[in-house]
């Protein structure tokens, strides 16, 4: 590969990687939001807050859970349904991560609609894995 061609396959990586790192500015600089407007599918103009109640029939217990905003429940919300002082509390299991909110990352990028995953900008299909062993 030639350094001209070397030269256009970075610039173009660069601009890829820039172009996931760039985000629309917060409408409110205070306090930016849990999750970021521009990674809800589901965009709609009004509040999806509040709270949800969560009775658990194992127990007969009430749970109050907040919800923000964008429509989302913190997984660490729900550790607090037990069943009783040995129970760690409800866990949750998103095989695939089919209903997991994404969060920014200047690390990595995913689009799993896509089938996008990159590592600094990299396609994951490039990346090597080094290690360094004595022996």
């Amino acid at each position: 590969m030639s350094n001209s061609e070397v030269g256009v396959k970075v610039k173009a990586r660069l601009a890829i990687l820039a172009a996931h790192l760039a985000a629309p500015p917060p409408s409110d600089l205070s306090s930016p939001p849990i999750i970021e407007p521009w990674c809800v599918s589901a965009q709609t103009a009004a509040s999806l807050g509040g709270s949800l109640t969560i009775i658990d029939e194992r127990t007969g217990k009430k749970y109050q859970v907040p919800v923000s905003a964008e429509g989302t429940v913190k997984a660490v919300d729900l550790k607090k349904i037990t069943t009783g002082k040995d129970d760690k509390g409800l866990k949750m299991y998103d095989p695939g991560y089919l209903n997991t909110a994404p969060v920014r990352s200047s690390i990595s990028y995913i689009d799993g609609d896509q089938g996008i995953l990159r590592y600094r900008g990299y396609p994951i299909e490039e990346a090597k894995i080094s290690t360094s062993q004595n022996k």
